[in-house]
């Protein structure tokens, strides 16, 4: 395919922007100096992100050292908005209307289950791609005080599927966690749920190995999401015999967070796996990619 072809919508859509406000500060040369100071600043701003996206998609043309650096710039630069829209996000998990289930009543229940130090404003992109497909219905859960052990977040998932089964009278649960997210959800479906209830589990960046960031954080979850914990060997075993659930993983060459990025599959069905070079950990949750990927994989 032609690299120009290959240029995403949303790299139109910097360069565009990139495009107006320069022609804006052409226009406005005679207007006040802040005035054209900051449509030139706003063009240089989206014209870069365009630049950064194109790199990226074309950069399988240049040696492998040098696209790594090229993914890596794509994937810490996009984080970094991924953080802010986190944090412009948060304060919705409050809301009534984000704590009620969205999408299909009739299909197969979905929960999704959020990370570290986070909530479940963290689905709000996610959620609506899943909503707008024709999933659910689906719901998020809050696993309130962040430095619990996961076991004990376990139980909570656990108050939360009896919910889901009394509310739609169905068994077949499925369950998407990001980051530490992911061990809850293993964790529920492999130690706590009643055999057969929970049909899949797709872990989003999770440390299903441990990661040595772990060790900076607080908390015994994080001593738990250490690199080798007892926790998490137990969890891949069980993962590696479930049986009858699916585990699907999704993983990022460039995720900051997880450290090592093997961490996040656990080997044993490829065909489960998605492994992207140029998404950060947090990005993970706003990326096209991935929703089309678990979109297909819940297809199935």
């Amino acid at each position: 395919m032609h690299p120009v072809a290959r240029i995403s919508g949303f790299t139109f859509s910097f360069i565009a922007a990139a495009l107006l406000l320069g022609s804006i500060y052409g226009l406005a040369h005679s207007a006040p100096h802040f005035a054209t100071g900051w449509s030139l600043g706003l063009a240089a701003f989206f014209g870069t992100l365009g630049l950064i996206q194109i790199a990226n998609r074309v950069a399988d043309r240049f040696p492998r050292r040098m696209a790594s650096v090229i993914h890596w710039t794509h994937a810490m630069t996009f984080e970094a908005l991924a953080v802010l829209a986190a944090g412009l996000l948060r304060p919705t998990h409050h809301l009534p209307s984000h704590r009620a289930a969205v999408g299909s009543p009739t299909g197969r229940p979905i929960l999704l289950i959020h990370g570290y130090l986070h909530d479940s404003s963290a689905w709000t992109y996610l959620k609506r791609k899943l909503q707008q497909a024709g999933f659910g219905p689906i719901y998020c859960l809050n696993l309130g005080y962040p430095f619990r052990s996961i076991r004990d977040y376990g139980e909570k998932v656990v108050q939360k599927a009896e919910h889901i089964e009394k509310e739609t009278q169905r068994h077949d649960l499925i369950l998407i966690g990001h980051s530490m997210g992911g061990l809850v959800s293993s964790w529920y479906a492999t130690r706590l749920a009643k055999r057969g209830t929970v049909t899949d589990v797709i872990t989003i960046g999770s440390p299903l190995a441990g990661t040595h960031v772990a060790k900076f954080g607080l908390g015994r979850d994080a001593r738990e999401m250490e690199l080798g914990s007892a926790l998490v060997r137990e969890l891949q075993e069980e993962i590696r015999k479930s049986d009858p659930t699916r585990f699907y993983h999704i993983g990022t060459k460039t995720d900051q967070l997880v450290i090592p990025n093997t961490s996040a599959i656990v080997e044993g069905h490829p065909e489960r796996q998605f492994i992207v070079e140029d998404i950060g950990h947090l990005t993970l949750l706003f990326s096209p990619r991935i929703a089309n990927t678990i979109k297909t994989w819940l297809q199935n």
